[in-house]
């Protein structure tokens, strides 16, 4: 009589070496055959290097799994032996789902570290513009940020704050300007005209030239 050929255990191309590979617990029965032995020992390594690979409950889940195949083959059944390819090609599917998801989690960790740093550079490019309280709140919520989303409304915020700090700028510029150029008529000769279309540069420096004249000695 010939006996049927033990199931064919391969190792899957992708999966690779864990660092920390798992203690797979061997079929206990005093009268185990030995293809049964063999089988066990063709997937135990793999099946540590699954288990090690995975966290949280994808591990829980074919842990659970190597536990009733192997409580089973315990008890007599030792054909479930011939489920270990079976559960092998479940705990890569697992492994495959895990890894993929490991990746996008740490890709979107990515995104907001990079995203947390824009603010941040944002806001320290602001310094000279920004107040202190504003600064510290920015810099505050820019730490707390949770997500992508709220980190791109608070880079609106900053924009908005140093707008709204350089229009101010602009405006106390505007003033200032204005008072040199009343300064400058009043010090002009009389009937002489003062130029209206100006830039706060050509004001500047026709006052500045204006107060050398009068600092002249005079003769």
């Amino acid at each position: 009589m010939n006996l049927p050929q033990p199931p064919r255990v391969v190792r899957p191309a992708a999966l690779p070496r864990a660092t920390r590979p798992a203690e797979i617990p061997a079929p206990d029965h005093h009268h185990l055959p030995g293809w049964v032995r063999r089988v066990y020992g063709q997937a135990r390594p793999i099946l540590a290097d699954l288990v090690g690979g995975l966290e949280g409950e994808p591990r829980e889940e074919l842990v659970s799994k190597i536990e009733v195949l192997t409580a089973g083959i315990s008890a007599g059944k030792f054909s479930l032996a011939w489920h270990y390819p079976r559960i092998i090609d479940e705990g890569m599917t697992l492994f495959e789902q895990h890894r993929n998801e490991s990746a996008e989690i740490a890709r979107q960790r990515r995104q907001l570290e990079t995203q947390r740093r824009k603010v941040s550079d944002l806001v320290r490019d602001g310094f000279a513009r920004l107040t202190p309280d504003a600064i510290a709140r920015f810099n505050r919520d820019v730490r707390s940020a949770e997500d992508v989303a709220a980190l791109k409304t608070l880079e609106g915020e900053v924009h908005q704050a140093m707008s709204a700090a350089r229009t101010a700028d602009d405006r106390r510029r505007e003033r200032e300007i204005d008072r040199t150029r009343a300064r400058i008529q009043k010090t002009s000769p009389r009937g002489a005209v003062a130029p209206t279309q100006e830039s706060w540069q050509d004001v500047l420096r026709r006052f500045a030239q204006t107060q050398q004249g009068s600092d002249g000695d005079p003769e």
